[in-house]
């Protein structure tokens, strides 16, 4: 290694720390990873909270890269579970099936709302037979033409702008495109009736580690050796280029302590905004204000140690009511029986919010107060059942695809695309929201880049087919 400068990973969340497992076994390739906080895992971790665990929202693992999988399965090894999915849907207070069962969401809306879906449905579809359909530039587009009016103003208009902060309106499709393609009325009825639909989101099973989705990131740090390294506590305070090349960054550590570290090449998995501002010589002006017009979602979270063994059978439930705060819970014994005691269990609960809003701001005990409240009105815990609280708060935990984000990160990435040894990798590096198994894959071939390879990280998670297709048996 004598003479070579390191590769520089900035960020230990999945995609980061997979780059530095693939780069591990190459004695010629020196690296270092510098993480800003003072553990590895990034959003993807699991917290402990005496003796309970629980991760930043549910993560399940599920992918169709085989590359990824073994991966997955060699760093987690006998601790990899095989869980059957139940996920429902708090909808006009009755729990739901999701994806959608046709039946079900049916009898939901009773008969007269059901028999409005049904109208609607086949309205949509009978205009769209005999007129060009109307481009799906937003999210309300793109759902109304695949579940009509009503169904769309009685669950996904409202679920998504509490999850998001914005009229669907101002959503863009590409969120839909990103998360639940496929997903339609019609295969929603095949599959409630024939279990023969096609729909890529209805994903029966996942992958999880017993001791938390944490595993995965700590399973792929303990890869790394000496004389490589990963520094946590460590803040990129700078990152500085010449000639189309990043040729060194500035690190602060602990105790403000500022270095200097040359490198070879530039893993980033910061997010893009805050990378345009770190650069030296400045990014030109127009770059960026496109940065800054990127905007995110952030989320606090709300752990509930609850008294009983256990509070219902879900994996997700999702709460689209606007009289309640937070939008999706989970419960991560049902995940494994290794996150809480024999006699007890957890709730996490997700608040979306802005930072800085007045939901970011709320005390532990303001936010453990209402929870317990919204959480008796619908049935699930009984206030004295709730004996703790912890929250966490995520700060740019989603990107918000809201219209006109593609015109802006555009021009980022083209002014990006002129470093020739700057790999950008992860949810907020690459402003792409789908799932972990894509940002581990970008870490992975951004590493193999350095090595000598041409991967196009930029169509890492558009794959036409979309990865929620996996199911029990498949490797």
């Amino acid at each position: 290694m004598a003479g070579r400068d390191p590769v520089v990973i900035a960020g230990a969340g999945v995609a980061g720390l997979a780059a530095a497992y693939r780069l591990q076994g190459e004695a010629d390739v020196p690296f270092v990873v510098y993480e800003r906080a003072p553990y590895v895992g990034g959003y993807s971790r699991t917290l402990s909270h005496g003796d309970f665990r629980f991760d930043l929202g549910g993560h399940r693992f599920y992918t169709k890269k085989a590359h990824v999988n073994r991966i997955v399965e060699e760093v987690v090894g006998e601790d990899l579970l095989v869980v059957d999915r139940l996920s429902r849907i708090l909808f006009n207070d009755r729990f739901v099936h999701y994806p959608l069962s046709a039946f079900n969401t049916l009898r939901a809306l009773g008969l007269r709302g059901a028999g409005r879906a049904v109208f609607d449905y086949a309205a949509v579809k009978l205009k769209n037979a005999f007129s060009a359909p109307v481009p799906e530039e937003t999210f309300e587009q793109w759902a109304l033409n695949r579940f009509g009016d009503y169904l769309y103003r009685a669950y996904f208009q409202v679920y998504s702008e509490k999850t998001w902060g914005i009229p669907c309106t101002e959503l863009s499709a590409d969120f839909a495109q990103q998360r639940i393609k496929g997903l339609s009325f019609r295969e929603a009825v095949k599959d409630a009736v024939l279990r023969k639909g096609t729909d890529d989101s209805m994903v029966r099973c996942f992958l999880y580690a017993r001791y938390g989705f944490g595993q995965i990131p700590e399973g792929l740090a303990a890869v790394v050796a000496e004389p490589n390294e990963i520094l946590t506590g460590h803040t990129v305070a700078a990152v500085e280029h010449k000639d189309g090349r990043i040729t060194a960054v500035a690190v602060t550590g602990p105790g403000g302590r500022r270095v200097q570290r040359t490198c070879s090449e530039f893993v980033s998995s910061i997010p893009v905004d805050e990378i345009v501002e770190l650069l030296r010589p400045a990014a030109p002006a127009g770059v960026a204000e496109a940065a800054r017009r990127l905007r995110y979602r952030s989320v606090v979270v709300l752990f509930l140690v609850i008294d009983v063994e256990q509070v219902s059978p879900d994996h997700w439930i999702y709460v689209p009511s606007r009289d309640i705060g937070f939008c999706r819970l989970h419960e991560p014994k049902n995940w494994s029986k290794e996150m809480a005691p024999p006699d007890r269990t957890g709730l996490v609960l997700e608040y979306f919010c802005q930072e800085g809003d007045a939901t970011w701001g709320r005390t532990a005990e303001d936010l453990r107060a209402e929870a317990v409240a919204d959480l008796a009105s619908i049935g699930l815990v009984k206030p004295e059942w709730v004996s703790d609280c912890a929250v966490v708060r995520m700060p740019k935990a989603y990107p918000l695809y809201q219209i006109g984000y593609d015109r802006h990160l555009n021009v980022v990435t083209d002014y990006f695309g002129r470093f020739s040894n700057l790999y950008n990798v992860g949810r907020n590096a690459s402003f792409l929201y789908t799932s972990s198994d894509h940002y581990i894959d970008m870490g992975l071939k951004a590493a193999e880049n350095v090595l000598g390879h041409d991967h196009d990280l930029g169509e890492i998670g558009r794959e036409s087919t979309y990865a929620e297709t996996w199911q029990k048996g498949e490797k």
